[in-house]
């Protein structure tokens, strides 16, 4: 064999001494290894920003993800994370969590997340543009609304929806360009699946193992449909799912069982979960998930690994579901503040990766005796706009105290200009520490604290006590922070006659840290 590749290449070398021109070449399979190419090409259209005449941005901080779902890669031994901040993406390396680089600044909002080895698919308005690191590898055009989900089926396709338009690309010419163009590479697509009206949006996406060609759709109507994009044909539209359930509701994700052949799990948005078996259209098992609307679905992999399920909820929880007992095994609260957009296991570990709308992502690692998760590691931002932000201490720019509100409830969080794994919310875990008195004017005794309208400290007084202050909107009391601790102290300041009480609406602490002025909505300002 060796022998026969040797003459092969001497031949295809004298073809080229007698052409006078060398003979083309297949391009590598891999797309990362397209990057050098691509690299001399003329600047990507997604990469002309509009900016400033007078600022130009320098870096962000504090962005960590959006609600777009994060991905995950696995290179050799390695995984890595890919989260969305906008109009840009970001790299983690999942061993510690920590920034491997920040992709380009895109001139649109990303949609969806795509990983495909070291290549990075990012759905803009339009366009669906291939990266490698900072080079653009080619650029998927033909949607004419975003595209929302993205899946690969095998090596060679890829399929991408948004709304009803469900379209087919060939992933073996990404990178490829006519020899007199200098312009970046723009691929048409290859085909377009015609779902019917009865279908609905395409919600989900999934490419079951050992299905060659095949690809599964789930719609907005509850329909689940099997299609061959090789022939682009449908080849079955499921009814196992559909048996006895009266209101029909959307697909939200689907999700391939590992090392268990043609079982696919279903979330829909009223809650429900269901195992199907794909090859003989008939339901396995199914769930009920009280929190609501199924955000994400992942298994559990590797030796010895429980048959657990973990679906994620719209409270800002996730829930274990064993698949041997078919019953629920816990539920862990207050992951996030607000929706759990994606979680996933990664591959043969007991680690568990979830991102919510909070601008924070969460590791939790499943190895305590009974099987419950406990919080591994995170990285986090602001949960939502800024209202109040000072740099902690005098000639101190490198760290930044932020207070605001995210959703309906307060936060207080560190902002380091260093390393961003030192961001910090700050806990607040003493409110259910806090006086009766206090409770009570908390609408359903809240966990969190109500929006920060007002923000001040004292560096000077770090080590000593709480030295941050803060007034919220509709609270009669200011409430005390510990920078050192990073967490709400038990403690509040509100005067002692009731008839003196009104919402706070300003705060201030004197240079030494000893005292500090509260500012009332009906104009005092008690010392």
């Amino acid at each position: 064999a060796m022998l026969a590749r040797q003459a092969q290449k001497r031949q295809l070398l004298a073809e080229e001494g007698a052409a006078g021109e060398p003979a083309p070449r297949r391009p590598p399979l891999k797309l990362s290894r397209r990057a050098p190419a691509a690299a001399g090409r003329q600047p990507s259209e997604a990469l002309r920003v509009r900016e400033s005449a007078l600022f130009r941005p320098v870096r962000a901080i504090g962005l960590v993800t959006d609600e777009v779902p994060v991905v995950t890669a696995t290179l050799g031994d390695a995984d890595f994370l890919v989260t969305s901040i906008g109009r840009g993406f970001q790299v983690f390396e999942c061993k510690h969590l920590r920034l491997a680089y920040v992709g380009p600044r895109l001139n649109e909002k990303i949609r969806a997340l795509l990983c495909v080895g070291e290549a990075v698919f990012t759905a803009l308005k339009t366009d669906i543009v291939a990266w490698h690191r900072l080079v653009e590898l080619g650029r998927l055009r033909g949607h004419a609304v975003p595209a929302t989900v993205m899946c690969t089926v095998g090596a060679a396709y890829m399929v991408s929806a948004g709304g009803a338009e469900v379209l087919l690309w060939q992933l073996s010419d990404i990178g490829l360009r006519p020899k007199e163009s200098s312009s970046a590479c723009v691929l048409a697509p290859l085909a377009k699946l015609d779902v019917g009206d009865g279908f609905g949006e395409c919600s989900a996406i999934c490419h079951p193992p050992t299905y060659l060609h095949k690809v599964l759709l789930g719609g907005s109507t509850g329909a689940v449909e099997l299609w061959n994009v090789r022939t682009r044909e449908r080849v079955h539209s499921f009814e196992g799912h559909l048996a006895g359930w009266k209101n029909r509701c959307g697909v939200t994700c689907l999700c391939e069982v590992p090392n268990v052949l043609d079982l696919i799990a279903m979330g829909f948005a009223n809650g429900r979960i269901v195992i199907l078996h794909a090859r003989e259209d008939r339901v396995v098992m199914e769930f009920e998930q009280a929190q609501g609307r199924v955000t994400a679905l992942t298994f559990r992999t590797g030796r010895g690994a429980p048959a657990h399920l973990v679906s994620g909820a719209p409270n800002g929880a996730f829930v274990v579901w064993d698949l041997d007992k078919r019953q629920m095994h816990h539920v862990h609260d207050d992951v996030h503040h607000g929706p759990v957009v994606s979680a996933q296991f990664l591959p043969s570990q007991p680690v568990l990766v979830t991102s919510g709308q909070d601008n924070s992502v969460r590791m939790w690692i499943f190895d305590t005796p009974d099987g419950l998760p406990r919080s591994l590691r995170s990285r986090e931002g602001c949960p939502g706009p800024a209202r109040r932000m000072a740099f902690y201490g005098a000639g101190n720019d490198k760290e930044l105290i932020v207070g605001g509100s995210g959703g309906k409830a307060g936060f207080v969080a560190k902002i380091s200009f260093i390393q961003d794994h030192q961001n910090k919310e700050y806990s607040q875990g003493a409110v259910s520490k806090m006086p009766a008195s206090l409770k009570n004017m908390q609408p359903g005794h809240i966990k969190r604290l109500p929006p920060v309208v007002d923000m001040a400290f004292c560096e000077v007084r770090h080590y000593d006590w709480p030295s941050v202050i803060t007034a919220h909107e509709r609270v009669d009391a200011a409430f005390l922070w510990s920078a050192q601790h990073q967490s709400l102290a038990p403690k509040a300041f509100k005067p002692e006659n009731p008839a003196d009480c009104a919402p706070v609406t300003a705060v201030s602490i004197s240079a030494c840290g000893n005292y500090c002025v509260i500012g009332f909505a009906n104009g005092a300002l008690p010392p």
